[in-house]
């Protein structure tokens, strides 16, 4: 699965006016939903250290936007600080130096960071679909945006102005949006999978639904397997994920462990299949990157 179109455009979905980032895969099926409006990603901030935490070995950070955040202190190249107070110690309270945004934030947690050893008057303008380009898109892809404000970026965009149709109806945004917010989704097979989303973990159950009788355990499951990695990541679904499959043997589960690292092995955040439970339950773990479209 590759990017092969990113469309870069706004519109109205649950009575606000949204600014989205939807990219396509080559079936045209949307892989990323990023929303512009509370994702940061891809930013480059100066940052002031306000404390340094040698209990977990990392600084809680203001950025010039006013936000919190935290880095790792292995990450920091003291040589290339702005402002360094300390020679002796590796980074102290009130030191200066470059950012990039690497994680959005969870709910009021601090940003995640990476080390800037220096910068550019054009990194000063980066923030998502630069980093989208950068870290997500492996080939050339096709990018269209009605929004003006991305075309003084340096980026190869086409302008979308056809006043017939709109770029978000065009491209079937609202559609996307309902089920990308749903709480059921159904399979090709007539099975569906239910996704419930609390603070702690995310859980996912498998139901035969109208294929109940028709269709064996573990056909299912490797179709929900696939779907589920997909929906995963266009959510933007992190943390603990546990996934209640449908009952199968042993020889099997491990068979559908192979199956599950295959499903997320092009996903853009670090994936963990841990295996499965006494119970019989699937336990995942994905890292967050962008912040999730309904947050």
């Amino acid at each position: 699965m590759s990017i092969k179109k990113i469309i870069i455009t706004k519109g109205i979905y649950d009575n606000k006016e949204l600014r989205l980032l939807v990219s396509f895969d080559e079936n045209n099926k949307a892989v990323d939903l990023i929303n512009l409006d509370i994702s940061k990603v891809g930013e480059i901030h100066e940052a002031t250290v306000e404390k340094v935490l040698t209990d977990i070995d990392g600084c809680i950070l203001n950025l010039d936007s006013l936000d919190k955040a935290f880095i790792e202190n292995r990450k920091l190249k003291p040589e290339s600080f702005i402002v360094r107070h300390s020679e002796k110690k590796l980074v102290c309270q009130a030191d200066k130096f470059y950012v990039q945004i690497s994680q959005d934030r969870k709910t009021v947690k601090p940003y995640s960071c990476n080390f800037i050893s220096d910068i550019c008057d054009e990194m000063k303008s980066y923030g998502v679909l630069n980093y989208y380009l950068e870290h997500v898109v492996k080939d050339h892809c096709e990018i269209i945006s009605d929004m003006p404000e991305y075309f003084n970026k340096g980026l190869d965009i086409r302008f979308y102005d056809d006043d017939d149709i709109s770029l978000w109806n065009l491209y079937g945004i609202t559609s996307i949006l309902d089920k990308a917010t749903a709480k059921i989704v159904h399979l090709k097979s007539g099975a569906n999978i239910v996704l419930e989303q609390t603070e702690a973990l995310t859980v996912i159950d498998v139901n035969t639904s109208k294929t109940y009788g028709k269709s064996n355990a573990i056909t299912t499951n490797i179709e929900a397997l696939t779907e589920i990695a997909r929906q995963v990541r266009i959510r933007s679904i992190s943390g603990i994920i546990i996934i209640d499959l449908l009952k199968v043997s042993k020889s099997e589960e491990e068979e559908l462990i192979k199956l599950a690292k295959d499903a997320f092995s092009s996903d853009i955040s670090q994936v963990t299949i841990h295996g499965f439970t006494n119970l019989g339950l699937l336990e995942i773990t994905r890292s967050r990157v962008f912040a999730p479209f309904a947050i």
